[in-house]
């Protein structure tokens, strides 16, 4: 079960192509580590004259992160001087830099639930990488699940998106750092919107677009988001449906609430949803118009307009 709290998310400081070489281990002094796995497509490639489009093959991979300058702190008690940051990543097969999307998974699951999702955005042509929150993932956390420490994952996405584009990062020359996305849902949805409102540190890239599905309003954001969608269902009854409206109402333009009727809080978001094909193809258009930048923003209200169940408001 996906839990929600009214927590206090800290603001502090705290993207050409839509690319496929090798990915080698790699350890960075000082910083963090990271080992990385990719799955090399089995089926050979003949060049073409044919220009690629979605879905791309994809390929996935594993970053062992490793945050040295904070400490993991449960219930008040430090288990460990660093933040573990085991992030998962899923990528387009194709050649130059892809547009970024960082996604934060809710409470007491891991980004598993989500990997249908994740990886169609992917498939579209989108890097995307979601991190395992040290104590609000139940596979890493164990008997020290606190969900109090969603306020330390604003910070945890500002430092994952900082190091994928860095020299330092395996995946530099397959992500445009110039096109980066913030998502989540439920608790990961409200540190994503929290990230996006926080000041940028200086040379780490903005976020140009936002992805907040079952979402609760996080104070202290209003008017401070990019380009979001709101996605809700109105059967939640975890955050409940005007939990998503407020979350859009108080939002700047442009704007979108995706209304999933009969929808509760995770279930429209998992492997065979039967609002999945929509939600998926809605949340592409909106990514491609804001993110992307190669569809236009009228797209997306015809997209949504295809689908029985979704209804979109704008603003």
């Amino acid at each position: 079960m996906i839990a929600t709290g009214c927590l206090a998310l800290v603001l502090s400081s705290c993207a050409a192509g839509r690319g496929t070489a090798p990915v080698s281990t790699q350890e960075t002094a000082g910083a963090l580590a990271s080992s990385t796995t990719i799955q090399a497509p089995t089926a050979s490639t003949t060049p073409t004259a044919t220009v690629p489009s979605p879905p791309y093959a994809l390929a996935e991979s594993t970053l062992r992160l490793v945050d040295r300058s904070r400490p993991t702190v449960a219930a008040g008690r430090a288990i460990s001087p660093t933040r573990a940051l085991t992030t998962l990543v899923w990528m387009p097969v194709g050649a130059g830099r892809w547009p970024l999307i960082v996604f934060a998974h809710g409470f007491d699951v891991s980004p598993a639930p989500y990997a249908a999702l994740l990886g169609s955005w992917a498939a579209h042509g989108y890097v995307v990488a979601a991190p395992e929150f040290p104590l609000t993932d139940p596979d890493v956390a164990g008997s020290n699940l606190d969900e109090v420490d969603i306020d330390n994952e604003v910070a945890d996405l500002r430092f994952v998106t900082d190091y994928l584009v860095s020299p330092d990062s395996p995946l530099l020359d397959r992500i445009d750092p110039n096109r980066v996305a913030v998502a989540g849902h439920s608790d990961g949805a409200e540190a994503a919107i929290a990230a996006a409102a926080a000041s940028v540190p200086a040379g780490e890239p903005r976020y140009l677009a936002l992805l907040a599905l079952a979402a609760q309003p996080v104070e202290g954001t209003a008017g401070q988001n990019p380009p979001i969608l709101v996605a809700q269902g109105d059967a939640d009854t975890t955050n409940p449906p005007s939990y998503g409206l407020q979350t859009w109402q108080q939002a700047a333009p442009p704007k979108y609430l995706l209304e999933i009727k009969g929808g509760g809080h995770l279930p429209p978001f998992e492997a065979g949803s039967v609002w999945l094909p929509g939600i998926e193809s809605i949340t592409e258009t909106f990514l491609d118009s804001y993110l992307a930048g190669d569809a236009g923003t009228a797209s997306i209200t015809t997209t949504a307009g295809r689908y029985n169940g979704l209804y979109l408001r704008t603003g």
